[in-house]
């Protein structure tokens, strides 16, 4: 038989590994298709069959791979493109389909650049169809070209753990399945290698032992992943947990670097859509929202949760001054030293600690009512521009659902009267970063003009309140969760949403708001976080309520600044109620000059605490009347570790000394053949039962050439001891021991060059 025909009919890993490669990749198609990225991603199954099937068809050809990787990617290209098209434009001919998908390609790029999101989901189908194709055909060809079965498997489970870790989506089982199906493969790998050694080292394989090893492997595999699942089921191991939630961090990160490009992916259980309260936001033509719940809140009343501030306008959305983040601990003031934002008017304001239990991971982002003055965890406060300015508070890692923490905030009680009164003195800090006008068009600001005269409006407060009311009441604005932005990049997004649109949803209105208050020289800023969720039930204690907040209760909103008072929320969006406040009596206002009245409840932590029966503090948080860190509970993990570290330290040196034992009583001859029987055991290149001593020491001599003389001296020892009938000279004895000396680290060596080969199985 030709070998170009062996090759194809009889390759070394056999058609069974081919099997199991398609078995990982259809659960890698699966598992991405349940995590519901895409609604239509069907086309993931037949991309990964024909790049698996091409991969193993070059790879066992002779081809050089300056042939194959351009031919691959040509019909990599070729085939996602077919597949993609066909099921997003079935009713197109194969060209038409070309067509609109250059098309969608295209403008998604162009969107994305200039504005923001971009709906077309094309180009993210393709993306997923190339990188499908391309782990597909690589994993095969590595196999079957070079043999490589743990770079193949590795290869496959790398987008496997990404997707099981971006998503919420239950894909454990197509994890399990894919476990399964990899394990086989190492298994059958091994097999195979180890019939090449027999061959080499000329031993007579049983055709019952490759059955016996394989059956019993698929045993063990099987066993130990049912095992495993069940563990998951049982136990939890908090070290784990923690690096697992940690994950939440990291997506969150690359959500807010690459919001633009995953703005278009609106997916429910995805770690990367969904609420997003990075540093920045550009406004998008559609709002996600669903009835998820997210957190419950128990306070005395509902309360807008803020988690970010914006203070830059773009001209297409909002971002956040880059700050620093400094570290405070549990219970420590948010912020000790001076901040023009502490309110200063003592009768305006109350103190109350909340509790806010997690119910689904959204990142590091922690939520405060009102003006935050301590939180019951370790924070992390994002000075805004490295002054003392709020631009958000964040944990140290993503805090796992059914987790929470306690924050003290001082709560507005500010009267209209009060606030009316409070003149426009602003501190420097306030007017520097809040007040920028850049990119606010004449008619947005002659706009805001006519609204306030119309309204009567004399003071600040009474301007803030017409443009809310503006935006909130006037007919000719509509909210809807699906709205169009400007197409060209250099139209203002505001001056397009006033004037041509009228059409959107909170972001639109908020930004809106913000920027027609600066052309009026009111200092205003956007928030993120959630709106005042629904009442579910009293607090145990009968001092507050229970509230639910929902994914559909993020929300963005303005907050406009009056000194002595600082920021107070207003709100815009046509949907939402407005803010209530009492009418009160006017008051003299208090300036920044004036001498603070702030009394220790809005700094401490006395004053009214409502927490939950179910409330769990996140790691080095308090509860309620606790002044120092509870125990960490992780603290019992660390000793068991280190417990069973011991144990197994103390067994393998008994072992260890009693091998010792059993060797020191051998004759010299036999004491050294068995160091080297051992020491190449633990290599394992084991004696075989139907080698004798001078082949077994002729295959150990091709292991480690270098020390050939020393191998033939150990052998003809045990030789001599155990079939002359005679004794050893002190002359041999001597010869031995440092024939055995010299082999220690070359034995060593061989031990570590094969634990390598069994990692990378098919390198020799």
């Amino acid at each position: 038989m030709p070998e170009w025909l062996r090759r194809l009919t009889k390759p070394r890993e056999g058609w069974l590994a081919l099997a199991l490669l398609f078995v990982m990749l259809l659960s890698l198609s699966w598992s991405v298709q349940r995590a519901g990225w895409l609604e239509q991603a069907d086309f993931l199954v037949p991309v990964a069959f024909y790049a698996i099937a091409l991969g193993t068809l070059l790879g066992l050809t002779a081809w050089s791979v300056v042939a194959v990787l351009p031919l691959a990617a040509v019909a990599g290209v070729g085939i996602g493109l077919w597949a993609v098209g066909g099921e997003y434009f079935p009713d197109l001919d194969q060209l038409g389909r070309l067509l609109a998908l250059r098309g969608d390609a295209i403008e998604w790029t162009r969107l994305v650049v200039d504005v923001g999101y971009a709906p077309q989901l094309t180009p993210y189908a393709i993306g997923m169809a190339l990188l499908t194709f391309a782990t597909g055909f690589i994993a095969a060809y590595t196999i079957y070209r070079h043999h490589r079965v743990v770079d193949a498997i590795l290869l496959v489970a790398a987008p496997m753990i990404v997707n099981q870790s971006a998503t919420l989506a239950p894909v454990f089982g197509y994890l399990v399945l894919f476990m399964l199906a990899a394990l086989l493969l190492w298994l059958r790998a091994a097999l195979v290698s180890r019939q090449e050694s027999w061959q080499r080292r000329r031993v007579n394989e049983n055709v019952e032992v490759p059955a016996a090893i394989m059956r019993s492997g698929v045993v063990f595999i099987g066993g130990s992943i049912a095992l495993a699942w069940i563990l998951t089921l049982v136990a939890v191991a908090a070290p784990l947990t923690a690096v697992w939630n940690s994950a939440d961090t990291v997506w969150t990160g690359l959500r807010n670097q690459f919001e633009g490009v995953f703005g278009g992916i609106n997916n429910p259980e995805s770690r990367i859509s969904g609420s997003s309260f990075g540093p920045s936001f550009r406004i998008s033509g559609h709002w996600f929202s669903s009835d998820e719940p997210v957190l419950t809140l128990a306070a005395t009343k509902p309360y807008y949760l803020a988690t970010t501030v914006y203070d830059r306008y773009t001209g297409h959305g909002f971002v956040q001054t880059d700050g620093v983040e400094r570290l405070v601990a549990a219970g420590d003031a948010v912020f000790p030293g001076e901040t023009p934002e502490r309110p200063t008017q003592s009768d305006a304001f109350t103190a109350e600690t909340v509790t806010i239990e997690m119910q689904k991971t959204t990142g590091r982002n922690l939520f405060t009512p009102g003006y935050p003055t301590r939180v019951l965890a370790p924070v992390y406060v994002n000075e805004m521009a490295g002054q003392p300015l709020l631009g958000g508070l964040s944990a140290a890692s993503a805090i796992p659902a059914g987790s929470g923490y306690l924050i003290t905030a001082a709560i507005s009680q500010a009267t209209k009267a009060q606030l009316a009164a409070a003149g426009t003195e602003y501190p420097e800090l306030i007017r520097r970063y809040y007040l920028g006008t850049d990119g606010v068009t004449d008619r947005t600001r002659q706009l805001a003009l006519d609204v306030v005269q119309e309204a009567g409006a004399s003071n600040p407060f009474e301007q803030a309140e017409a443009l809310a009311a503006f935006l909130r009441t006037d007919p000719r604005f509509d909210y809807r969760t699906d709205a169009p932005i400007p197409e060209r990049v250099d139209q203002d997004f505001v001056d397009f949403f006033l004037f041509e649109s009228r059409v959107g949803y909170c972001q639109f209105y908020a930004t809106a708001m913000a920027v027609m208050a600066r052309s009026l020289g009111l200092p205003s800023r956007v928030v993120g976080g959630f709106a005042p969720g629904e009442r579910v039930g009293p607090t145990e204690d009968g001092q507050g309520s229970i509230y639910q907040v929902r994914e559909a209760n993020a929300h963005a909103w303005v907050e406009i600044y009056f000194p002595g008072y600082g920021w107070q929320p207003f709100e815009s969006t046509k949907t939402k109620r407005a803010v209530t406040r009492v009418t009160g009596q006017p008051r003299p206002s208090t300036g920044p000059g004036a001498s603070p009245t702030t009394p220790p409840l809005i700094e401490g932590v006395d004053g009214i605490v409502n927490s939950l029966p179910s409330f769990q503090p996140v790691p080095g948080g308090l509860r309620p009347g606790e002044t120092t860190p509870p125990p960490d509970p992780r603290g019992g993990n660390t000793v068991l570790i280190v417990g069973i570290l011991l144990v197994v330290l103390l067994v393998a040196a008994w072992r260890w000394r009693r091998t010792r034992a059993g060797l020191r009583f051998l004759a010299p001859g036999e004491r050294q053949w068995r160091r080297l029987a051992l020491a190449a055991d633990r290599a394992g290149v084991a004696q075989r039962p139907s080698e004798t001593i001078y082949e077994y020491a002729s295959w150990l001599e091709e292991q480690i050439p270098s020390r050939r003389r020393e191998i033939r001296t150990i052998a003809d020892g045990k030789v001599w001891q155990s079939y002359s009938g005679r004794g050893v000279t002190s002359e041999i004895i001597a010869r031995i021991e440092a024939a055995w000396q010299r082999l220690q680290m070359p034995l060593v060596g061989l031990t570590l060059k094969r634990w390598l080969r069994r990692l990378v199985p098919g390198r020799r």
